[in-house]
């Protein structure tokens, strides 16, 4: 069995059906990129995989347990939204203990973690105490990354994860996001409608439309 499978999952809205039995296999290590036009189901399938939305029908068996009515805490997923979801009134420090501090960890832990996981993602010690707004794309990405490392996720979900990286160093940080992902073992989907960066990032490629993927 594949880490994650998605089988014949079902979701409409109004009676007008977006997802149609969709299927999908991902590997563990594997980088997955989910690419289609605005508006055929990109967002609502990584919103039904997360949780934030409840499918119809079908099921999404992530390393042989079926998450569709798990809570999206006990899902063990890491969201990097398109805008990296930083918070601006936080140091990046704070960003990244953001999790660990919601869930009552001790302030030495914290420490430690974000110490571990700034090496992690390749950033110096000395980033901890700047603000996220002095930052680069490319490093609010690894802060964002950091901070989704940080619950020790079995799935990455990217949405648009390049978009908000100017076009003279997109490849560069695209290449580094993907050394990386492939560094740490962990699966990932990328939801993506830019087919260079679909290339860049991912090991297979499909298309969503008309409710079902295809592989490209």
């Amino acid at each position: 069995m594949a880490f994650l499978e998605i089988n014949n999952l079902t979701k409409s809205y109004g009676g007008h059906p977006v997802l149609k039995r969709l299927s999908l296999s991902i590997e563990e290590g594997e980088i997955v990129a989910i690419m289609g036009k605005s508006g055929v189901g990109k967002t609502t399938l990584l919103s039904c995989i997360l949780g934030f939305e409840q499918a119809d029908a079908g099921t999404i068996i992530l390393d042989g347990s079926n998450i569709v009515e798990y809570s999206i805490e006990d899902r063990q997923l890491a969201y990097v939204p398109q805008d990296y979801g930083l918070f601006p009134h936080l140091s990046v420090h704070d960003n990244i203990a953001f999790g660990l501090m919601a869930r009552k960890a001790s302030l030495d832990v914290i420490d430690r973690r974000v110490h571990e996981l700034l090496q992690v993602v390749d950033l110096p010690q000395s980033i901890a105490k700047r603000d996220v707004h002095t930052l680069s794309g490319g490093e609010r990405q690894r802060v964002a990354l950091a901070r989704a490392l940080a619950i020790k996720p079995q799935l990455f979900l990217f949405d648009e994860p390049l978009s908000a990286v100017d076009q003279e160093t997109r490849r560069d940080v695209g290449n580094s996001l993907r050394d990386l992902i492939k560094r740490l073992g962990i699966s990932a989907v990328v939801i993506t409608h830019d087919p260079s960066d679909a290339g860049v990032l991912a090991d297979t490629i499909y298309r969503l439309e008309e409710g079902i993927v295809r592989k490209i």
